[in-house]
């Protein structure tokens, strides 16, 4: 594909690496682009350029988005009307990791699905009222639900839970022959967490997939693959049945767990298709205070397929609707509950 190489600022220093499927980096000592609209698209363009990993995943025709962009980016009246162009094109990555934030560093995203999700939280604290339920932060809790150990992470990040918390939990229910673990909440974090609370399943090391990073000018210039894998952790690990409750907001570091559990021969994946959304972004300069973030890598599940649009689809199918959360049903929940 040949790309328009006139007018392009190419001027920002590469990110340092961040193994992080969520996180993004932050600039490494970078040249601010002029606050010049033309200036500020253009160093855009090129990061992009330089940078996305998912151009030819995507089918993406960079050089046509910064034509047809690019005479109305330059023509805004104002750093607000050249922020919705400049986003309006970022969108057509439908990206999740793509984001722009503000000078206050407020994430505004490029890209929203329309998926459903098939958790509702005021349906989930009507089940976890009826157990002994221990509530962390981030919808990190656990309890006994109609007899059953059941633990929720929201999200992979210390604000959330902390690995110490979950070995105890754990230690609570390791005699038990079932446990439901509920993911369905969670949008991501921090990898290395995930990993280590996924460290507590599994007896043996397990290669869980592997990612690739842009290293060239092509937007096929890939380094070679390196791959994950997953160690165990603790003075013990849990190998009695694992219902691992999974679904559309399920992204980026969570996916990286998910595919990680589904290694494991004694863990069920239950609920529907995560969201197909990993990245390892970096973050950049724009002008003005604003910035955004790119994706940086792709990453593949141990089969060898690429998570990213695709997601991770469960071993059980379970249909929920909006009409089951309007009359207080988790269709999920109750497949997972009536297994025990």
């Amino acid at each position: 594909m040949m790309r328009r190489q006139t007018r392009l600022f190419v001027g920002l220093t590469l990110l340092v690496f961040a193994w992080s499927a969520c996180g993004g980096g932050s600039p490494t000592a970078p040249s601010r682009p002029s606050a010049d609209f033309a200036a500020q698209f253009d160093s855009l363009w090129s990061t992009f350029d330089r940078e996305y990993s998912y151009f030819d995943h995507k089918q993406i025709d960079w050089s046509a988005l910064g034509e047809r962009f690019r005479p109305r980016a330059i023509a805004a009246s104002d750093q607000g009307g050249f922020i919705a162009v400049v986003r309006e094109m970022l969108g057509e990555l439908h990206d999740l990791h793509v984001v722009l934030r503000d000078p206050g560093g407020v994430p505004i995203p490029t890209y929203t699905p329309a998926s459903f999700v098939n958790w509702d939280r005021s349906v989930w604290q009507q089940y976890t009222a009826r157990s002994n339920w221990t509530q962390g932060q981030s919808d990190w809790g656990h309890g006994v639900l109609d007899g059953v150990p059941y633990i929720t992470i929201g999200a992979w990040g210390a604000a959330s839970i902390r690995s110490a918390d979950f070995d105890a939990a754990l230690e609570r229910y390791r005699n038990a022959p079932l446990i439901i673990l509920d993911v369905r909440m969670n949008p991501g974090g921090n990898d290395a967490l995930a990993f280590e609370i996924a460290g507590r399943f599994t007896p043996s090391p397990v290669r869980t997939g592997y990612v690739k990073f842009r290293n060239g000018p092509s937007h096929s210039d890939f380094g070679s693959p390196i791959e994950r894998t997953l160690n165990p952790r603790g003075a013990w690990q849990y190998t009695g049945s694992v219902l691992l409750l999974i679904g559309q907001r399920c992204a980026s570091s969570n996916e990286s767990f998910i595919e990680a559990m589904r290694q494991l021969s004694h863990v069920t994946l239950v609920g529907d298709r995560t969201a197909g959304a990993t990245a390892n972004p970096g973050t950049f300069p724009l002008a003005n205070g604003w910035t955004y973030t790119v994706s940086r890598w792709i990453e593949y599940t141990a089969d060898g397929r690429v998570i990213e649009d695709n997601g991770i689809s469960p071993n059980v199918y379970v249909t929920t609707s909006a009409g089951d959360f309007a009359q207080g049903r988790d269709p999920v929940l109750d497949w997972a509950l009536n297994r025990r």
